[in-house]
């Protein structure tokens, strides 16, 4: 792939990764809110739980939007993937499954997200259904994503080669996507949390402790994102990173690490500042650069179906 077609090729998935982006946001949401309540209860700080509150409020917004999102996918695929649609949606298969357990993430999480007044004074039952909802988010991840690459791999190769080059990604992959959503609901919250500050007036202390934390529990996730990329690549077959060493994806890789690394300086940066609030530019400056690192991510992803 020559370097024209490499930038053209981000440039074409800066719009998709835009939209899954608000996607793995939503997907994160109830463990954010979740951590931030349960850090309520154990360190007996009130900041935390308004924290959750107001993640959980961004995550219903997020999760709404995901619907409308998947039901436009899943229209285009009825018409241009019908394989792929039928796959979803055929009883036993792992898109199946997977789709059961992001349906229960849905349900779980709506409750969740619409019950945090109500269940005040029950926080052991409301703590537990944010529970519920993450781990359908993740487990869908766990399913869906080698479901996806085998199906993707199956399209262009042997049913033993797909099998191949499944395992050799899967793991890395999925553990890489479930950090990554943990990492976008936290930076998302960042600039929900400037977007409400005038809204929900909690007190300058409280945007300042929220907004450290949210910078805090963006930088961790990510860090761990980062180093599945070496991951990644050490599973990598050795003609494959022959290949990638000798085209533009290098500079691509590159980027999305180096992409990334900036997004973690501004999160450290912020997260350790006395007046985080000051500095909203870095924080939705940081929201950008993620927006980029996950279309560059995207464009590997398009490569490796192609390469392997």
């Amino acid at each position: 792939m020559s370097t024209q077609e490499t930038l053209t090729l981000i440039a074409y998935m800066l719009a998709p990764a835009f939209f899954s982006l608000l996607g793995m946001a939503a997907l994160g949401s109830p463990a954010i809110a979740v951590l931030g309540e349960i850090s309520a209860k154990t360190r007996q700080k009130v900041f935390f739980d308004k924290y959750g509150q107001q993640t959980a409020a961004m995550g219903l917004i997020l999760t709404i939007a995901l619907i409308l999102i998947c039901g436009a996918t899943f229209g285009l695929a009825m018409v241009k993937f019908p394989k792929l649609f039928q796959a979803y949606f055929t009883p036993g298969s792992p898109f199946f499954q997977g789709m059961l357990a992001f349906g229960v993430f849905l349900v779980a999480g709506l409750i969740y997200f619409t019950t945090w007044k109500k269940l005040r004074s029950v926080k052991a039952a409301h703590i537990a259904l944010g529970l519920v909802a993450t781990f359908g988010a993740l487990i869908g991840l766990a399913i869906i994503i080698p479901a996806k690459l085998l199906f993707n791999f199956s399209l262009n190769g042997s049913t033993g080669d797909a099998l191949t080059n499944t395992a050799i990604l899967a793991q890395p992959m999925s553990a890489m996507y479930a950090l990554l959503v943990l990492s976008a609901a936290a930076a998302m919250s960042l600039g929900y949390l400037i977007m409400r500050r005038k809204k929900d007036d909690f007190g300058r202390d409280y945007y300042g402790f929220a907004l450290r934390m949210a910078a805090r529990w963006a930088l961790l996730p990510m860090i761990g994102f980062l180093g599945c990329q070496a991951w990644l690549y050490s599973r990598l077959p050795v003609d494959i990173k022959t290949l990638i060493l000798g085209t533009p994806l290098a500079f691509v890789w590159t980027g999305l690490v180096c992409v990334g690394a900036v997004a973690c300086f501004i999160w450290l940066f912020l997260s350790r500042s006395e007046s985080p609030m000051r500095l909203k530019g870095f924080a939705l400056l940081s929201l950008v650069l993620f927006w980029i690192m996950h279309a560059l991510n995207a464009t590997l992803f398009v490569n490796f179906m192609t390469m392997m």
